[in-house]
């Protein structure tokens, strides 16, 4: 798909392909901006979350999966999901294997997790993640690198924090800005197709028993569902400042609302409007 009205940041990306490294929330726009920049083929696509499900928490998730299949006809659900495939593999081009391994703490008949198993499986995703963003530095590629980080990149990595800096010095570090409509479209878009959440731990305990001492302190009294949503806004509102204050330190910020109407723009062409 061919973008117009593009803003003149994206098209300098276009001049000169180098190893670049995109920030911001989870769905402002970051997989959009990789797509319409590679049609040229020109870079080595990575996407992180893509890493961590495919590479650093493969195995973990499929013993999960394994491990719910064992219990009794769950096999076609998950494959009817889109998470594993007729030979029980996790299926590609889709995230549905990691979020629901991350799954949502709370009532386990309600599809809930167990809070203690749920913080297990956000201390491996912490460090997957990690993992994966600091593999990006002894990545070789015959092609520039074009880094897809995930949304809770700005949980894991500071201004002030060495990889970052090293990060720096090899990608021109590329920062998409919200504004206040499109935080409220993620949050809607939150409710209808979850996406695989990393929640730093001080602030997973403080949500949590914040949630739960409201319904009676026990998992079985929490509906996932109500939690996700609940402590999503408020991540999300923890998480603008944090891009914030990555954005002083990028080389170049997008207005994701711009990148949105170049998008909206194409669409309507492609439509013949």
């Amino acid at each position: 798909m061919k973008l117009t009205c593009l803003p003149p940041e994206v098209q300098s990306l276009l001049n000169e392909p180098r190893d670049i490294l995109l920030i911001g929330m989870s769905g402002i726009g970051k997989t959009l901006l990789s797509s319409y920049l590679n049609q040229s083929g020109a870079w080595h696509y990575v996407s992180i979350d893509a890493q961590i499900q495919e590479r650093y928490l493969r195995e973990q998730i499929l013993d999960a999966f394994n491990a719910e299949v064992s219990k009794g006809a769950m096999l076609s659900k998950l494959q009817e999901l889109g998470i594993l495939s007729l030979d029980n593999e996790l299926c590609k081009d889709t995230l549905a294997p990691l979020t629901s391994y991350l799954g949502m703490p709370g009532n386990p008949d309600k599809g809930g997790i167990e809070f203690n198993e749920y913080v297990k499986r956000q201390n491996l995703h912490r460090l997957a993640e990690r993992t994966a963003v600091e593999d990006l530095l002894r990545l070789g590629a015959d092609q520039p690198i074009l880094a897809d980080s995930s949304g809770s990149f700005c949980e894991l990595f500071t201004a002030g924090d060495p990889t970052f800096a090293a990060l720096k010095d090899r990608f021109l570090v590329v920062s998409l800005r919200e504004n206040d409509e499109l935080v409220n479209n993620l949050i809607a878009r939150y409710v209808e197709n979850p996406k695989p959440i990393y929640y730093p731990p001080d602030l997973l305990s403080e949500y949590w028993g914040e949630f739960s001492a409201a319904v009676g302190n026990q998992d079985r009294n929490v509906d996932p569902r109500k939690f996700a949503l609940w402590s999503y806004k408020k991540l999300v509102s923890v998480r603008r400042n944090k891009f914030a204050a990555l954005a002083k330190h990028s080389d170049i910020t997008i207005n994701a609302a711009d990148l949105r109407y170049a998008n909206e723009v194409a669409d309507a062409v492609s439509e013949g409007k």
